[in-house]
């Protein structure tokens, strides 16, 4: 491969050809269907990692809001990471890494805490991403609690500068119901 470059760009800059080709590197990533996770997720902004003219890597940001504590009292404007691919021909290069690396750049800078789910703790580790040791949630309309349990040590969370100082990892944590994955 050639040179790499990064590039960032809302859902809504993007042509039908970038998406669908977003689209297929989702769908050989997670060896699953995608075509209509971008209507679903919602608008957010991606960062790809482009090399010798097509997209090699993948990470996107959306807007989430959160809420941490007993009495989930504290709420935070969280930049929440989707759908981190790379081709499987372009594992191992550093493609990820680097763009993970500038998605915790931009939410260090706009976010008050980054927030993924994932069963790949540890590459996210090495980047400065913490797993979450408390209980997970889901929030509903109504403001009900609901237990997310099968999401427990899956949750991972980055510290940014706006971060509340005593942010307790073993906390419970909640994130607002939507109609794909809640996490």
């Amino acid at each position: 491969m050639n040179t790499v470059r990064l590039r960032a760009a809302q859902t809504e800059e993007l042509g039908a050809d970038q998406l669908d080709e977003l689209t297929r590197l989702c769908e050989v990533a997670f060896d699953e269907p995608f075509a209509e996770t971008w209507e679903r997720v919602g608008p957010g902004l991606h960062v790809m990692a482009e090399a010798d003219g097509r997209i090699v890597a993948h990470a996107m940001i959306i807007d989430r809001r959160m809420y941490l504590g007993h009495e989930m009292d504290i709420a935070l404007d969280v930049g929440y990471v989707e759908h981190v691919a790379t081709l499987p021909e372009a594992q191992g290069a550093g493609h990820g890494s680097s763009v993970m690396r500038e998605i915790g750049r931009i939410i260090n800078d706009e976010y008050e805490l980054g927030a993924l789910a994932t069963g790949s703790n540890g590459f996210y580790q090495r980047l400065g991403w913490e797993t979450w040791m408390g209980p997970t949630e889901v929030r509903t309309a109504d403001g009900e609690r609901v237990r997310s349990a099968d999401q427990d040590g899956h949750v991972m969370v980055l510290r940014t500068w706006r971060t509340p100082m005593d942010l307790a990892l073993e906390d419970p944590i909640a994130v607002d119901w939507r109609s794909t994955e809640p996490w």
